[in-house]
């Protein structure tokens, strides 16, 4: 009895932080809102998986969104904008019919793929350390190769998860924000648990 009250009340959490990181995405315009929300998100789940679960949500959220509003954007919309600029190339690289043009497919979506993985663990990373953005970058990088076991793990299992939201998309509205959140931190903890890394914590 106790398991299932644990199950149906770790369900019931998820879908009430996904709605939440909905709402405020949208009082953002979504694009100025999806970052904070992601961070606050990805804040309760890093407090959760820490063993600190009975945090108010609502006013914790709102607190992180409200903190991380300017901070979250810059270096979200930095990351979009980086990214954009590489799927272009990527792109450019496939229709091309140069044969020089082309031999750069491979490299360019290299750089995307670990570019994408980089992205995995950067908010993790802002909210466990105190950091600068060329750290963040460094940090992020760097931690792919240390624990590749963990690396390849987390990268399997968000893949898994977005293959399943596209199997069944009217997932998104209930865990798809929230569950994502958790199985960054859930395998980023881990990592940072095996490699400390020589920055300055963030008590948050």
């Amino acid at each position: 009895m106790e398991r299932i009250y644990y199950v149906t009340d770790s369900i019931l959490r998820l879908v009430y932080i996904n709605l939440l990181a909905i709402l405020f995405s949208l009082a953002g315009l979504i694009i100025f809102g999806f970052f904070p929300s992601l961070v606050a998100t990805c804040h309760l789940m890093r407090k959760w998986h820490m063993g600190e679960s009975d945090l108010p949500v609502t006013k914790t959220f709102i607190k992180i969104y409200r903190r991380s509003f300017l901070k979250s954007n810059l270096i979200g919309l930095a990351y979009v904008l980086i990214g954009g600029l590489l799927y272009i190339n990527l792109s450019i690289a496939e229709i091309v019919p140069n044969e020089f043009v082309q031999l750069s497919y491979y490299p360019i979506f290299t750089v995307l793929i670990v570019f994408l993985s980089c992205s995995l663990l950067a908010i993790p990373i802002s909210l466990h350390y105190q950091v600068t953005f060329y750290s963040l970058i460094k940090h992020s990088f760097l931690l792919l190769f240390v624990r590749p076991l963990l690396t390849l793990m987390l990268l399997g299992s968000v893949a898994g998860y977005v293959l399943l939201l596209k199997l069944i998309p009217g997932l998104f509205l209930f865990i798809g924000i929230s569950l994502f959140a958790w199985l960054i931190l859930y395998y980023s903890l881990k990592i940072f648990h095996k490699v400390p890394l020589n920055i300055e914590a963030e008590s948050l």
